[in-house]
């Protein structure tokens, strides 16, 4: 009777192993979901964080160039750099430095937040609004059209900022 006893004593039986198996896949799983939150979140953070710099930057360039504040206001992906087709070694005027400026900043918002479109909207006689679209979590981007300053459509990601010039 004592043989008996002491054989049940040694070892786990295949059931408890299976059941430590399911426990640690999940907790592993839940961990796995955890890292891939946490990453989108960071992304997400740093795409709204490159927006803000840019547009910073986009309002100094306006304040650098108060003469021809009206052609900064619409789609900056639209700017054709002046320089381009014509030599600005020498300097430019305020016409092409505004073109510019758009073509320029157009290229680093493409640069640093990929899929994204923008928006300069004249408010009132010194106020600007600059807005900054971009597809969040892969969602369909669309173009970023005239609307009320502090408004996205389309379950998009945004951030605006209203400047006095």
């Amino acid at each position: 009777m004592p043989m008996k006893h002491e054989s049940l004593l040694k070892g786990f039986s295949l059931i408890e192993v299976l059941i430590a198996l399911v426990i640690l896949a999940i907790g592993l799983l839940g961990m796995a979901s955890l890292m891939l939150t946490s990453m989108q979140s960071n992304q997400n953070a740093a795409e709204r964080s490159a927006a803000i710099v840019l547009s910073y930057d986009i309002a100094e360039r306006m304040r650098g160039n108060p003469d021809r504040l009206d052609l900064y206001v619409g789609d900056p992906g639209t700017a054709v750099d002046p320089c381009v087709s014509t030599d600005c070694s020498a300097g430019m005027d305020s016409t092409q430095q505004a073109g510019n400026d758009l073509a320029s900043w157009a290229t680093q918002l493409q640069s640093a937040i990929p899929g994204s479109a923008a928006m300069i909207q004249n408010i009132s006689a010194n106020e600007y609004c600059i807005a900054i679209f971009w597809p969040q979590n892969q969602a369909s981007m669309v173009s970023a059209t005239a609307e009320a300053c502090g408004t996205a459509a389309n379950g998009r990601a945004f951030t605006t900022m209203q400047v006095t010039l």
